[in-house]
């Protein structure tokens, strides 16, 4: 508990996709040899057999079904390209509004705005599942980049905040660990193998009429025996298949609870809900909950087979692993509430004992320790992986931010002025000069342009962009051609003055990763990843734009930050600084999207030389911060809000 990896389990999940394909590999030729023989045994039925190999009829067999099986699972996988938002509606899911009137759907927004801003990642799409009374949730989506959050009715119901805040926690585990882009890869490969069967049931059925019309009888015959036969290899073929789903989704809600326990700081949270869920249930009634059952909090369908093919550890299992000895004395006749306050903690977490939940916060003293800010290797080794310092600073920000500013985040028509506040300069005549370049603006958008300005100016300078994340899901509720003028006018004002300050860098990426068109695929991770060593020059812009915004005009300084960071990465050759005209924030995209190929563990190297270079002076400025961040967010390394 007292670590999570996130580069480690970036890589597992990777092994475990490229050890998916390669069982699914194997499941397809099992299915190609089994039709081949059927096949044979129906040519030998019929006496049209010619010997068991038969070269041709074998081609016909692996190619129809490799035909068949890979064009379902890519039509599959197409119909999933946009991203979480796609699997939500497709389970039954509505958006929750921005600003919700239910008091449980207000709720359910404020946990996840303060995950996300704790965890240094754009607020996602979240989504009420209104029709399923069980207890569920789950997070879909490619990357952070498209990801969405939902949670059933049922959890909005039966659910307190603390038992909601962990069931949220749990799926941002997945969000972080590359689960979303392996559950919708088994998605697709359980699908690909679903239709034979479907096929086979279509053969069955349309030999059976044929012959009522007077067909031939043994011709349609043979045919209703193949379709037969492949009924019984597809759903063969889906039992192996569940079995895969089933082992590559187990030890991942282990990694998800107890990343849930060390984001909340209260391991009871989590614990309760899933004995609440033993009590309840967590069935889905979505006809589509089968396929997607790998991606739940907890399974939500019944097994024939009991455990075997459950894609979830026991409900039991996971509680005593969170709340040791919790069943046990609840068994013994005492309520849960003194069942709760009678259990011990898990190893390593004992210090928390008597901890209420995480936005109540601790102990003075704890917390003044835990508002400093970290050096550059604990900001690396908590990428992904936030801790409840995090989450309570994210709540505080939230609390403190302008009740003004928080309503404008929450609607569309005014979010876009908030973002083209964040961009004005706090010089007047520059800032009048960028007001004009608004695009067919009214006086009264001008004028709310300026009010929020002088809201903005007024915040700390860490709170900037934890706003814009606060503000993403409102500029994505915009139609295409209001997102496009967004993004180019705001990236005019930004380049107003000539310059890209590391704050107008960071807020450009975001908007064109996150407010994207919706013809615009969501950005996908690399099949095969790449070697660091192979991207030196690419390393090396990166390096030297973060070395000169931290020492602006000191070209000794901004060498010797450069330096220590290229000490990190090991590379080949030895490199020197670009110079001052070649490392600006503005010449980084392409080298960013070079670097987004590296393998994972090859981004923990990366991103610790980016903040070794970024801390070489010892301090940690905003403009650095900002930097930071960005660069790792454009990685899917998301670093979590700095704690001051």
């Amino acid at each position: 508990m007292s670590g999570m990896d996130f580069f480690g389990e970036q890589d597992r999940a990777r092994t475990a996709s490229g050890r998916l394909v390669f069982l699914f590999g194997l499941a397809v030729l099992a299915i190609v040899v089994a039709i081949y023989a059927a096949a044979q045994a129906l040519l030998v039925a019929g006496e049209q057999a010619h010997g068991f190999w038969q070269p041709e009829l074998l081609a016909v067999v692996a190619g129809g079904t490799l035909a068949i099986v890979g064009t379902a699972m890519l039509w599959k996988t197409a119909q999933l390209r946009s991203g979480g938002a796609r699997v939500a509606t497709m389970l039954g899911g509505r958006p929750v509004p921005l600003s919700p009137d239910d008091p449980q759907e207000r709720v359910l927004r404020n946990v996840v705005e303060e995950m996300a801003i704790a965890a240094g990642m754009p607020v996602p799409d979240i989504y009420v599942l209104d029709d399923e009374s069980g207890i569920n949730a789950f997070a879909a989506g490619w990357s952070p980049a498209d990801a969405a959050v939902a949670v059933t009715r049922g959890c909005l119901d039966q659910l307190n905040r603390d038992e909601l805040q962990g069931v949220i926690a749990h799926e941002f585990s997945h969000v972080f660990h590359g689960d979303m882009r392996l559950n919708i890869r088994l998605m697709g490969v359980l699908f690909g193998i679903v239709c034979i069967a479907t096929i086979g049931r279509v053969l069955a059925r349309t030999a059976g009429s044929g012959r009522s019309r007077g067909n031939k009888k043994n011709d349609a015959a043979a045919l209703a025996v193949f379709g037969v036969a492949l009924m019984v290899i597809g759903y063969l073929g889906v039992f192996f298949a569940r079995l895969i789903q089933a082992a590559v989704s187990r030890q991942r809600e282990f990694l998800a609870d107890a990343s849930a326990v060390r984001y909340t700081r209260n391991p009871r949270g989590i614990g309760m809900a899933l004995a609440k869920i033993g009590g309840l249930g967590a069935r889905l009634q979505n006809p589509h909950a089968d396929e997607a059952s790998h991606l739940l909090f907890a399974d939500g369908v019944v097994r024939m087979l009991g455990g075997l093919t459950a894609t979830h550890p026991p409900l039991t299992t996971r509680v005593e692993r969170i709340l040791p000895g919790y069943l046990k004395v609840l068994q013994g006749g005492k309520s849960a509430t003194a069942a709760v306050a009678a259990t011990p903690l898990p190893p390593g977490l004992a210090g928390l004992a008597g901890a209420g939940p995480v936005v109540g916060g601790p102990p003075d003293a704890e917390r003044t320790t835990a508002r400093q800010r970290p050096t550059a290797a604990q900001l690396v080794a908590t990428t992904g992986a936030p801790a409840a310092a995090n989450v309570r600073a994210a709540h505080d920000l939230l609390a403190e931010l302008p009740l003004e500013l928080q309503a404008a985040a929450h609607e569309p028509a005014r979010a876009r002025g908030l973002v083209f506040a964040l961009l004005l300069d706090a010089r007047p005549a520059r800032r009048e000069e960028q007001l004009r370049l608004l695009p067919g603006a009214d006086a009264a958008f001008v004028h709310d342009v300026r009010d929020l300005f002088q809201r903005v100016a007024r915040l700390p300078r860490r709170s900037r962009l934890p706003l814009f994340e606060l503000l993403v899901p409102a500029l994505r509720a915009s139609p295409d051609a209001a997102r496009t003028e967004l993004r180019s006018t705001a990236r005019t004002l930004a380049l107003a003055d000539g310059e890209l300050s590391p704050f107008e860098f960071a807020l450009l990426r975001a908007l064109e990763r996150h407010v994207r068109r919706s013809d615009e695929a969501p950005p996908r991770p690399a099949q095969r990843p790449h070697a660091l060593v192979d991207h030196g020059e690419a390393c090396r812009l990166v390096l030297s734009v973060l070395a000169r915004a931290g020492a602006p005009g000191d070209d000794t300084a901004a060498d010797l930050a450069f330096q220590r960071g290229t000490a990190e990465l090991a590379l080949r050759q030895p490199m020197r600084l670009l110079p001052v005209a070649e490392s600006t924030p503005a010449a980084l995209d392409h080298a960013l999207a070079e670097l987004a190929l590296v393998s994972p563990l090859g981004k923990r190297n990366l991103l610790t030389a980016c903040a070794t270079t970024a801390s070489a002076d010892g301090v940690l400025a905003d403009d650095e911060v900002d930097l930071l961040r960005a660069i790792a967010e454009t990685w899917d390394c998301p670093l979590p809000l700095p704690i001051d």
